[in-house]
């Protein structure tokens, strides 16, 4: 199967070099594909996610979408409706004053039926849980009940890629773990998506990982082979699973990311 989405040499350098850029970061991704983009704060990650949806055009290099250039203003467009991105603060991508407009906004701008923008709207409320919630406004909800609506925004709108940059950050442990089962449910389901973070117990299920360090991409490979790695892992700025970090220290196999795995291993050894 042939690669959907192709970064080829991308480099970007912001005006000044006040902000960490990307400095000839290559990555394919294959349709239906999940990518771990694994980065410290500051280190170009988040640069790279604006880059991968067009929202920054590359200095060098260039973003493929299904073939199409991100710095082709004919392109952009398609590109647009192909690549949806859920950023790490919600309230920066929301422009409505309820949930149920909210959602809505997208499908507007593509010109669609009242007919199909209602029923796409409906299907949203309730894939997200946010039924009960359609006249709120966006910005008064909880920081769970934000991400939820972000990520139902982007749904609607059936894009091939889904870029989530931080998704998990700023939420409780409840909340984390529905938007974990939720994106993962959208994996099963075939969505491509690429998930940003510095986190690797959110992305050890991904496909494959890519890690940035100071806008350099310095190692890829299946994310449970940075458990190999756990010298570098903590160079490049990266948060190890905390069962992994006690294993560890314990000096047991790294290879550890859950609490049976620990119990399991502690057991053996003696």
């Amino acid at each position: 199967m042939d690669p959907f989405f192709i970064l080829d040499e991308v480099s970007y350098c912001y005006p000044g070099a006040r902000r960490s850029g990307v400095c000839q970061v290559n990555l394919k991704l294959k349709p239906g594909e999940f990518l771990a983009v694994l980065g410290a704060n500051g280190s170009g990650k988040s640069t790279l996610a604006r880059l991968c949806c067009g929202l920054l055009k590359p200095t060098s290099g260039q973003v493929l979408v299904d073939g199409r250039s991100t710095t082709r203003e004919t392109e952009q467009r398609y590109i647009f409706q192909q690549v949806g991105m859920v950023f790490q603060h919600p309230d920066h991508q929301f422009v409505a004053t309820t949930v149920e407009r909210e959602i809505a906004f997208g499908l507007e701008n593509r010109a669609l039926s009242s007919a199909e923008i209602k029923k796409a709207v409906a299907e949203g409320l309730v894939r997200f849980q946010l039924d009960g919630l359609r006249l709120a406004d966006p910005h008064q909800l909880s920081g769970g009940e934000k991400r939820l609506l972000s990520l139902a925004a982007i749904w609607v709108l059936k894009p091939k890629l889904i870029l989530l940059d931080e998704p998990l950050s700023m939420l409780d442990a409840g909340s984390a773990q529905m938007i974990k089962d939720l994106i993962e449910e959208l994996r099963k389901a075939g969505q491509s998506i690429i998930w940003f973070t510095h986190q690797m117990e959110e992305v050890l299920s991904a496909d494959q990982a890519l890690v940035i360090a100071e806008g350099k991409a310095v190692w890829t490979g299946p994310p449970r082979a940075l458990l190999q790695h756990l010298e570098a892992v903590r160079s490049w700025g990266l948060a190890l699973p905390p069962v992994t970090e006690l294993a560890w220290e314990l000096g047991l196999n790294p290879d550890i990311t859950s609490r049976n795995e620990l119990v399991s291993a502690l057991w053996n050894s003696n």
